[in-house]
């Protein structure tokens, strides 16, 4: 990946400059001093955003040559040929915006023709030189150039939209500084071509010497411009809180509302305290209608004295004309003349007073209302003064914003004009643009280093990951540390091919072989005193070469001169190894158990001397059983009888239970797992079998354990088999 990195991957080469600003101002010639002290502050940063601007990049492709791009296509990479095209193109009148940004393949045929399409899938056109064609809305002319010569190459050409190179523009341009202090600038352009990149460089630097102090220019203009507007507008804010500043005042007659606060609450204690002392005289006026009433006599005039003069005068004669009446009273009669005289002039005088005090008390119950209405009215206007004071204290506030900003402004406005009158730009390039030679990137090294750490990680990754997945079982130690059961040998896996199903007869001298025979050996160790033994062989599943294991075991056994019995005992399915023994499949262990045939009419020759074959005939439907029944133990007892050795090939045990009744009765049960095929949770399978039916007579064989290498040594060892099998048979 890093090499095809590195080769797929176009050089991309970086052009710099350096350049530094200076800002000369003359405006301490007008006579002010240090006005503009403070202009450059954020110079840099200012200076950095206007290169970057998308006005200076558009003022920058209208100065350079850039409208339309040359490639040549490789078998690889495209190269781009800036100024080195064979071929150039020009437009007639305005070009139609369907042609902008889109690939133009060109082939050139010879000297005055050319093939050219947009659509790659299309058919090329065929056109001349400088002759005028339409293409796509828009007729251009193509002109060889200086560099024109007639290959096989393929090329295409791009005409940019004005948008997409100043998108290019932007997104390679690099403007950064170097010394704030000393107001120096770094401008970088990246580019595929070295030569561009250069010229883009070269520029922008001649560019902007001119185009900064315009710009310049037009910024004051527009701040000036932006400023007058803004003070127009505050200027009328100011105007109308003035307005509201006098309608105020003339609508509460007053400017200062905390003294009207307290005018009003004056006022309203006033108020208060004149009907506080009004209430009382009304209920004293009360008291003397009712003794006037109840002709309560004599009045104690001391106490009157809230009432005006002219009443306490007029109960003063009333008073006296009561007693003159009680003194006639003593001395005449109720019914003489002078008395009745007497008591007509009181009664007169008693409905002037009343008819006085009824109009008082009227006088003063009005009095008291409009007291109560009158503070009603103050303390409707005490309710509203808060809030007009609010109001006018707000409004005063932001008038006086207004007058600070108004000011501000103005200043701002004057600096800018006398900025505008006095700044002098002046730009000077400390290091012109660079011609790039060595590309930025890519990095070869780098990435050839990063390739390399990454590969040995992810393979350290993921053998590490390996490890952990893998579930098989690979060595002997695996076996020996998991179980508790002697470890009978080891079979070496082979390549070699056999003719036969006998691989101790086909390769002799082959590992596999000596390995076998090694097997047979250690039996001698399962010996017990020296009977005659039977032999299970089984394994978890399928495919792990019990079958294997057995063919040869018992091919071995043969060999050293015993009388040994081959026996299938899987009954539900037919194997490879059993169709190639067995010459007559219609009869065997299942007929035998079910008493169809014998035994001995089963048995079956092969091409191994002292090598007898019982297959395991067709299939029954309940092949459990029939191992459960008293014949399967029979047929053992019998066999023992005419072998020397019985080794019974079973089914899987970790698929069905046939296998087990037959280790049972075994003397010795091989237990075959397969290096790199069997799982270790086989090894579970092996540790019930332990535990639950308690067999002791189990030892394991480790079979297709893979070699690490030729054996050296004495040379016993050879790679040519000896001995072809009586049928033509391949094991695989």
């Amino acid at each position: 990946m890093a090499y095809l990195s590195i080769r797929w991957t176009k050089d991309l080469f970086e052009s710099e400059s350096e350049m530094k600003l200076e800002i000369k101002s003359d405006a301490t010639d007008l006579g002010i001093k240090k006005i503009v002290e403070d202009q450059n502050l954020n110079l840099i940063s200012g200076e950095i955003e206007q290169i970057k601007s998308k006005v200076f990049l558009s003022r920058l492709i209208d100065s350079l040559d850039i409208e339309t791009s040359y490639y040549s296509i490789g078998n690889v990479l495209t190269d781009e040929m800036y100024q080195r095209s064979p071929f150039l193109v020009q437009a007639v009148g305005d070009l139609a915006p369907r042609l902008f940004d889109q690939n133009v393949y060109i082939n050139i045929i010879d000297n005055a023709t050319f093939k050219i399409k947009i659509d790659p899938d299309s058919e090329f056109l065929i056109r001349k030189f400088n002759d005028p064609f339409s293409l796509n809305g828009a007729t251009i002319i193509v002109q060889p150039s200086d560099y024109f010569e007639v290959s096989d190459n393929k090329y295409f050409f791009v005409i940019h939209s004005k948008g997409a190179l100043i998108t290019y523009l932007a997104q390679n341009i690099s403007v950064s500084p170097l010394n704030f202090n000393a107001n120096t600038i770094r401008v970088a352009f990246k580019d595929h071509n070295a030569k561009k990149a250069f010229d883009i460089v070269n520029k922008i630097d001649s560019l902007y010497i001119f185009y900064s102090s315009e710009q310049k220019n037009l910024a004051n203009r527009q701040k000036i411009g932006w400023l007058n507007n803004e003070l127009g507008q505050v200027e009328k804010r100011m105007q109308d809180y003035e307005n509201y500043f006098e309608n105020f005042t003339l609508q509460n007659k007053s400017s200062d509302l905390s003294q009207d606060l307290k005018r009003t609450i004056i006022a309203i204690n006033a108020t208060d305290s004149a009907r506080f002392q009004l209430t009382k005289k009304i209920t004293q006026l009360n008291s003397v209608i009712e003794q006037i009433n109840d002709n309560k006599l004599p009045f104690s005039l001391q106490q009157q004295r809230f009432l005006p003069e002219y009443i306490n005068k007029k109960l003063e004669d009333f008073n006296r004309l009561q007693q003159d009446r009680d003194r006639l009273a003593l001395a005449y009669n109720e019914n003489t003349f002078a008395f009745r005289q007497k008591e007509k002039e009181v009664s007169l005088a008693k409905e002037t007073i009343f008819k006085q005090l009824t109009e008082l008390k009227s006088d003063w119950l009005k009095t008291l209302a409009e007291l109560r209405q009158s503070k009603e009215n103050l303390e409707k206007g005490f309710a509203t003064m808060p809030d007009k004071n609010t109001q006018y204290s707000k409004n005063q506030r932001f008038y006086k914003l207004y007058e600070e900003f108004y000011l501000s402004m103005m200043q701002s406005k004057a600096q800018f004009e006398i900025a505008q009158a006095g700044n002098v730009p002046d730009f000077k390039i400390l290091s012109p643009a660079s011609l790039p030679t060595v590309p930025i990137s890519p990095k070869k090294l780098l990435i050839l280093g990063i390739g390399l750490v990454a590969s040995l990680v992810i393979n350290f990754f993921f053998l590490g990951i390996s490890y952990l997945l893998n579930n098989k079982i690979t060595s002997a130690q695996e076996v020996e540390k998991s179980i508790h059961v002697p470890l009978l040998g080891v079979i070496p896996s082979t390549t070699r091919k056999s003719n036969s199903l006998f691989q101790v007869v086909d390769n002799p001298k082959s590992m596999v072989s000596e390995s076998f025979r090694s097997l047979r050996t250690n039996l001698d160790f399962f010996t017990i005193g020296g009977r005659k033994k039977i032999i299970t062989v089984t394994s978890t599943i399928s495919g792990e070469g019990k079958s294997f294991l057995a063919t040869n075991l018992g091919g071995v056994l043969s060999m050293s001169k015993k009388k040994v019995l081959l026996i299938d005992l899987d009954m539900r399915k037919q194997k490879n190894e059993s169709s190639m023994l067995a010459l007559d499949p219609s009869k065997g262990v299942s007929t035998t158990l079910i008493k169809k045939t014998t035994w001995a009419e089963c048995i079956q020759s092969t091409d191994l001397e002292n090598l007898d074959f019982l297959p395991a005939g067709p299939h029954p439907p309940n092949p459990s059983e029939l191992l459960l029944n008293g014949e399967f133990t029979n047929l053992l007892d019998e066999l023992k009888e005419a072998y020397d050795f019985i080794v019974i090939d079973t089914p899987p045990v970790g698929l069905v239970t046939d296998g087990i009744m037959a280790m049972k009765r075994a003397d010795l049960s091989i237990y075959v797992i397969r290096a790199n095929y069997s799982k270790k949770d086989f090894l579970n399978t092996l540790s019930r079998l332990l535990n639950i039916h308690k067999l002791t007579n189990l030892a394991v064989v480790l079979n297709a354990l893979p070699t690490t290498g030729k054996t050296h040594g004495y040379g016993y060892y050879e790679d040519t088999p000896k001995r072809k099998g009586w049928r033509d048979l391949v094991k695989v």
